[in-house]
């Protein structure tokens, strides 16, 4: 039993020693004026009040969490049970299969194998362009919008390493903002394959104009195809379209084309047909994987909220 240097006995206090220890605004207490004790009332009324309590919608919402997560964990450990009987049925040694992995991480052979798997894909993708999102719009977010672009840029970075015809991505001003929390992501940047970052501005890391498109929804220009060799431009902006125009006008600004996607051609959109990052993204990809056909590379990206109608062919102009 830890024993305590100080030890008070609070049924054996009198009620004038109670005044003393917590009731400092009392004026008749004069021996216990000028005394400072650790808590008082008025700081313990203080502190309920700060402390607000959630509302029923905040516990509903903790408590679906809790069991979502918890759902999560069973599922997780369920499927860790299942794969241990497999392989215990197929005779498989999973303490030798660890030894074995451990060997080929020190070794770096499994790391060499993942490369020359991602070289072979590489070289087989037909996406020849590539793409670059444009961080360069960070001062005008907020670190809400920020963190979401963040978000983004994983989401390309994913739907890319899992293509079947991943391209070469590059982000451009990058700020700190952004790096930090891309950093969060293990890996980033080092083991990120076909991607490449950097701080500098756009026409640094890409300084041939005649080589860059810039996408933007306010172009005058509709992007026809796709050509080999051309970097298209996502502007890295989640505005809630506060900033219309923004990319449009600093491509100009710098002498870069513009274009925009061919939305209105296929598809009528209710909703905004001003596209995040990720989607932008995740429609170039698809593209030359609908063996370029732009209507089902849209239908095979955007949500359904946007309430997609398709253009018939007889429609259109």
């Amino acid at each position: 039993m830890l024993s305590h240097p100080c030890h008070l006995d609070f049924t054996e206090m009198s009620t004038e020693n109670n005044d003393k220890l917590y009731n400092v605004d009392n004026k008749d207490n004069e021996e216990g004026e000028g005394v400072k004790p650790s808590v008082t009332s008025s700081t313990v009324h203080k502190e309920k009040e700060e402390i607000k309590p959630m509302s029923k919608s905040q516990q509903k919402k903790r408590k679906r969490h809790e069991k979502l997560m918890a759902i999560k964990k069973r599922r997780k450990e369920q499927q860790k049970e299942e794969k241990q009987v497999r392989r215990e049925m197929n005779g498989i040694n999973l303490a030798e299969i660890q030894k074995l992995d451990e060997e080929r991480r020190k070794s770096g052979e499994g790391r060499m194998k993942r490369e020359e798997r991602w070289k072979a894909r590489m070289k087989k993708s037909r996406n020849l362009f590539k793409v670059c999102i444009d961080c360069s719009f960070d001062d005008k977010m907020t670190t809400k919008e920020i963190g979401s672009l963040s978000s983004q840029i994983r989401y390309c970075y994913s739907a890319n390493k899992n293509s079947d015809n991943p391209l070469n991505l590059s982000v451009s001003s990058l700020s700190d903002l952004n790096h930090d929390n891309l950093k969060k992501v293990s890996g980033f940047p080092d083991q990120w394959r076909a991607f490449e970052c950097s701080e500098k501005p756009l026409l640094e890391m890409h300084p041939n104009k005649d080589k860059i498109v810039y996408l933007s929804s306010d172009s005058e220009h509709t992007l026809e195809s796709l050509d080999d060799g051309i970097i298209y431009v996502i502007g890295g902006i989640v505005d809630r379209n506060r900033l219309k125009g923004i990319a449009r006008d600093k491509a100009k600004k710098l002498g870069i084309k513009t274009a925009k996607l061919p939305i209105d051609e296929y598809l009528e959109l209710s909703a905004t047909k001003v596209l995040t990052c990720n989607h932008v993204f995740e429609i170039l990809l698809k593209y030359r994987e609908q063996d370029d056909d732009w209507k089902n590379a849209f239908l095979g990206v955007l949500p359904a909220r946007k309430d997609i109608k398709q253009i018939s062919d007889n429609n259109k102009s």
